[in-house]
């Protein structure tokens, strides 16, 4: 079985075009539809390419609202991060290892890293 808490290699994502259904207050389910649409909806999110498929209930109910919608199920899954997310990963690491090596904030190590790259400093 596949890690997927590694960030630095997997991105966690919600595929909702295709992959989320509405359950309908006033329509009856048996145990076989729930499956049959649970099942439908983690091939669809395989198809899109995504590994380790799961599924997600949101009830889209808040406390104080009296409704906001049907419950709905959604396929979510894990994907590789993009040449550019992992550009972004590498670029907040030495962020981060610069933020600690000066006894800073990220927030300045990050301006810092940008006057750097722009060749203020």
């Amino acid at each position: 079985m596949t890690d997927y808490s590694d960030y630095r290699v997997w991105k966690e994502e919600d595929s909702y075009e295709g992959t989320e259904e509405y359950l309908q207050e006033h329509q009856e389910y048996t145990a076989e539809d729930i499956y049959a649409m649970c099942k439908r909806l983690i091939k669809a999110a395989e198809a899109k390419g995504l590994e380790g498929c799961y599924l997600k209930f949101r009830s889209h109910h808040e406390p104080y609202e009296d409704w906001l919608g049907n419950p709905s199920v959604t396929a979510c899954g894990y994907r590789k991060l993009s040449q550019v997310e992992a550009g972004e990963q590498d670029r907040q690491d030495k962020i981060y290892a610069k933020a600690e090596e000066l006894g800073i904030t990220f927030f300045e190590a990050n301006i810092l890293m940008q006057l750097q790259e722009r060749g203020v400093i």
